[in-house]
């Protein structure tokens, strides 16, 4: 099996002729190409192109084995399989008189959104790690969503699917990847409106107000998934980055099951496997996870990073469903020793019955120890569940 066929047949839960390792390096990778305050080139990770300049720049605290190597030169030479996250599958135009401008002056970038019933403003500072971190939300309150839901039903969508398909060429054979449809109409109360504590007072003193916003934000979210339907891509990946600390079960159970499914409608008709990121605490919405219609679990990151266990998570997922599950990448970073990181791998492995993509959750970080990742590969090649899994 190639390592894409091997990923499918995983996630179809049919007998493989091997184990599946897939750490995400990009992070690590981009942390150790860029000078000091700069911002990061790439997203984490988003396919990184061979012929990119990336590869030759700030090298200087690589190991001179490692340098001028492509991304996919470290997939090849340890053989690793590749999972991509395809962020620009998809334009966004506005009706007329609608606009989003964005403007960068040193390290604060600020974005404009504006149209007939109003404008709303974000704000975004240059964090030490090259990346954008909002410093707040588009909205105040509530007296701003009949200016935002004018915003959004202006949006018009067109598929790009030209930059899947680089992206999949690319990869080819070494791996898969899925494409990314951001959050949740809830999860985006939560993560890009309002936050949490307004979303929560919102739901309690104008409920009306937030079910007709969210129907809103439905229908245009399942213009985005049919899009999604028609796209090349076989994966498709609806990041709500859902935590315990962030969605209580009730909310979770009663405003993004409800919309995970409607989805999984759209997606299914067009055979395409739906995903969602979890990267966080899960201890409280284990018990729901069977319950969300999604096929495959990504960023799944085990204690002592997050509140569970790898055998609590794989008890709780419905015979149908797979996951990512990582070594946690807080251990790549303190000195933690090959052969603990060894034994959490063997856990992951053996709750799953192999039926897993295991890596390093969730992402190996800059100053991760990279070796010490080469030896994890190196421990799933000779593990004993090797060449006879058969599904969970």
């Amino acid at each position: 099996m190639t390592d894409r066929e091997l990923f499918f047949a995983i996630a179809r839960g049919e007998p493989t002729d091997r184990l599946y390792f897939c750490p995400d390096i990009t992070d690590w990778y981009l942390g150790n190409h860029r000078g000091p305050g700069e911002p990061l080139k790439y997203g984490p990770g988003v396919f990184i192109p061979e012929e990119d300049s990336i590869r030759h720049e700030h090298q200087e605290h690589l190991d001179p084995e490692f340098r001028d190597l492509s991304l996919l030169d470290f997939h090849r030479r340890y053989g690793w399989g590749i999972h991509c996250h395809i962020r620009d599958w998809y334009r966004v135009d506005y009706a007329p008189g609608t606009r989003l401008d964005t403007t960068v002056e040193g390290d604060r970038m600020t974005q404009v959104w504006s149209g007939p019933a109003g404008s709303l403003t974000r704000h975004w500072q240059l964090a030490a790690d090259g990346s954008w971190a909002s410093l707040d939300y588009w909205m105040d309150g509530p007296e701003d969503l009949p200016v935002l839901e004018s915003l959004v039903d202006a949006e018009r969508y067109t598929l790009l699917d030209e930059n899947i398909r680089r992206v999949l060429d690319g990869i080819g054979e070494m791996g898969q990847a899925d494409i990314v449809v951001n959050r949740s109409p809830f999860g985006k109360l939560l993560h890009e409106y309002l936050g949490f504590a307004q979303t929560v007072f919102l739901l309690e003193d104008e409920p009306e107000l937030c079910e007709h916003f969210l129907e809103v934000q439905t229908r245009k979210d399942k213009e985005l998934m049919e899009l999604a339907a028609a796209s090349s891509c076989s994966l498709v990946l609806i990041c709500d980055h859902a935590d315990s600390t962030l969605f209580s079960p009730t909310m979770y159970r009663q405003w993004c099951i409800p919309f995970y499914k409607q989805a999984g409608e759209i997606l299914g008709r067009a055979n395409k496997f739906v995903s969602t990121h979890l990267d966080g605490n899960l201890h409280t919405l284990l018990p729901l996870m069977a319950q969300t219609g999604f096929h495959i679990l990504d960023g799944c990151t085990p204690a002592p990073m997050f509140d569970y266990e790898p055998e609590e998570l794989a008890a709780s997922l419905a015979p149908e469903q797979t996951a990512f599950v990582g070594v946690p990448s807080a251990l790549f970073c303190d000195g933690t020793g090959e052969e603990e990181l060894f034994a959490l791998a063997d856990r992951i492995l053996r709750a799953f019955h192999g039926r897993v993509i295991l890596n390093v959750g969730d992402i190996l970080p800059a100053n991760g120890d990279i070796r010490k990742v080469i030896a994890l590969g190196e421990y799933v090649k000779r593990h004993p569940l090797n060449g006879r899994t058969a599904g969970r």
